[in-house]
């Protein structure tokens, strides 16, 4: 096997803490076996569950058997991945689908002796949720009758909900990591680059040091005429101008455990007022919710540290705040003043839970807009920012 540096991976007491987890809500549900599914969606967060367990990320689809009792197994997309997967995988049973996963897991299923068995079904939940696809759950159906299926992705959810110290010291490398793209946007950027030159430098900055790109969102308007209120989800060739701001929200991990961050940035001169305005707004509102994220309080804490958006006259785009873990997790809180009717999630913060504050602020007109925003744990005495890059409205 390769040095474990090469391909780093927690302990094993860690992965045995994380499995004893699992099957003591399997036992409380009256599950025999999971089955997990993740594809490379939400720039592989759509892999959490899988990840969590095995310690791989597959560039395409996988599917992991993980049995109340018995060798679990984890079955990837490709055959030409093999070697690498086999290489991260935690599970000795590490094999490819051989273009049928559903035949796959089916055989695995009847080896463990439970095709009449209470079977928990694991997609993802990023954004949006997502079950195993039709044309798998199809094949089960008919093939094994005489089991039962449950819908299980929030199993996983309430397990992952909690980071370990082991994992905490991950996401604190992935938000070490996140801090290199501003602090190399500060030093490096110049007026009249694009979207993909900025985008250059905040992925060069991370990526020789172990970092792997989770999320580049970025993109330059005019402050005068602005036609963006949040950053674009890939780059484009447009190039900055005097009197621009970048709208930015980068995440930056190690093995996907990222941090995230969001800093505007005016371009060859300072905030006109109203972008300035936006800005002291939001960071109060920032302030304010860190401030009310401590363990025993609860979503409508957020709202009401948050509700200072609306009182100054602003609304919001992009959700005011939300978990994190091996992707956009919940809960998903908004005040007021907002411009989306998201689900909302009710939430009591426990220490070790990791949110994501990150107010989105929008003018009356919804015309002009900005963002700030930081990784935070929750701990025992309250909440911290992950992040460490300061909190200002950059330049360059």
């Amino acid at each position: 096997m390769p040095a474990a540096k090469d391909h780093p991976r927690f302990p094993k007491e860690e992965y045995s803490r994380r499995y004893r987890e699992i099957r003591k809500r399997m036992r409380a549900r009256g599950l025999d076996v999971l089955v997990m599914y993740g594809d490379s969606g939400s720039h592989g967060g759509n892999q959490a569950s899988i990840k969590y367990v095995t310690n791989y990320q597959d560039p395409v689809s996988s599917f992991a058997v993980f049995p109340l009792k018995g060798e679990p197994a984890l079955y990837i997309s490709n055959r030409l991945y093999l070697p690498y997967a086999k290489q991260m995988s935690v599970f000795g049973r590490t094999e490819a689908v051989d273009y049928d996963p559903g035949a796959k897991v089916e055989r695995r299923i009847r080896e463990l002796g439970l095709e009449k068995g209470a079977i928990g079904v694991v997609g993802y939940r990023g954004i949006l949720k997502t079950s195993i696809p039709f044309s798998v759950m199809d094949h089960w159906r008919r093939a094994l009758p005489g089991a039962s299926f449950a819908e299980a992705t929030e199993l996983l959810h309430e397990v992952r909900a909690v980071k370990s110290k082991e994992e905490l010291k991950w996401f604190r490398r992935g938000a070490a990591l996140t801090d290199m793209a501003f602090e190399a946007l500060e030093k490096m950027a110049r007026p009249g680059m694009t979207d993909y030159e900025l985008a250059a430098i905040v992925s060069n900055a991370y990526m020789p040091s172990g970092g792997g790109q989770q999320l580049i969102f970025i993109g330059s308007t005019s402050m005068a005429r602005p036609h963006l209120i949040f950053p674009n989800q890939f780059p484009t060739h447009r190039r900055t101008r005097k009197g621009d701001i970048v709208l930015t929200e980068l995440s930056a991990g190690y093995h996907m455990h990222s941090g995230q961050a969001h800093r505007p940035i005016s371009v060859g001169a300072g905030p006109t007022p109203v972008y300035r305005r936006l800005y002291e707004v939001a960071v109060e509102a920032y302030e304010r919710i860190l401030r009310a994220v401590k363990p025993g309080a609860n979503q409508d804490d957020v709202r009401r540290a948050g509700s200072i958006i609306g009182e100054e006259g602003f609304t919001t785009f992009d959700t005011t705040f939300h978990g994190w873990g091996l992707l956009i997790e919940n809960p998903r809180v908004d005040v007021d003043a907002t411009l989306i009717e998201r689900p909302q999630n009710e939430i009591v913060f426990r220490e070790g839970m990791l949110m994501v504050i990150q107010p989105n602020l929008v003018t009356p007109d919804s015309k002009g807009g900005l963002q700030v925003g930081n990784l935070v744990e929750v701990t025992k005495n309250g909440a911290r920012s992950l992040q460490k890059f300061p909190m200002k409205f950059m330049r360059i």
